[in-house]
């Protein structure tokens, strides 16, 4: 966990994050049907500062502390949780959204589930395998989704949207998979 931190507040340091709020979110959080949310892995806070700015209170957990002191962290309906996600764990009914960006814990896909309230809202969207596999690419599978593993993993909620798709941007072969589901009341 430390050697964790120390590399993820080093990314921070170097100011290497996004700014904007990621477009799934600004496009879907609307559908949740209270203002309780959790944003896992917040890293810079971009996306739980956007949603306190509209009115939720956010509950802001990453392993870096330097991201969790940036200005959304600052926020008053922002409640930064420095904690490792290998070993935090989504308290049971309590959220009507919850956000997973560009993170995956396949350990706590059980966990967000039952963390939606009823009619709660799951945003997630990640990164898929690269076209060809990992050979050589210097990444390690876990930290990927395979072809259509995110639509299986929460076919117990009822799924809004989902898509794969190549990323727009710098970077051709990165790909993301996309979904939005609420949990049935």
């Amino acid at each position: 966990m430390f050697s964790d931190r120390l590399k993820w507040n080093e990314k921070y340091r170097r100011k290497d994050y996004p700014m904007e709020p990621s477009g799934i979110v600004k496009e879907y959080f609307g559908l949740a049907p209270g203002r309780a949310a959790l944003d896992i892995a917040a890293g810079s806070g971009r996306n739980a500062l956007f949603l306190a700015r509209h009115g939720f209170a956010v509950d802001a957990v990453d392993i870096s502390d330097e991201a969790l002191s940036l200005p959304a962290g600052r926020h008053p309906a922002v409640r930064s949780i420095c904690a490792d996600l290998d070993t935090f764990d989504i308290a049971p009914g309590r959220y009507d959204l919850i956000l997973n960006v560009l993170f995956l814990s396949r350990r706590l896909f059980p966990q967000i589930i039952e963390g939606l309230r009823p009619g709660g809202l799951l945003i997630f969207e990640t990164l898929l395998e690269p076209p060809g596999g990992h050979e050589g690419s210097g990444h390690c599978r876990d930290y990927f989704l395979r072809e259509n593993e995110l639509l299986h993993s929460f076919l117990a909620l009822h799924i809004w949207h989902y898509h794969e798709e190549p990323s727009s941007g710098q970077d051709p072969v990165r790909r993301l998979a996309s979904l939005v589901a609420a949990r049935n009341g």
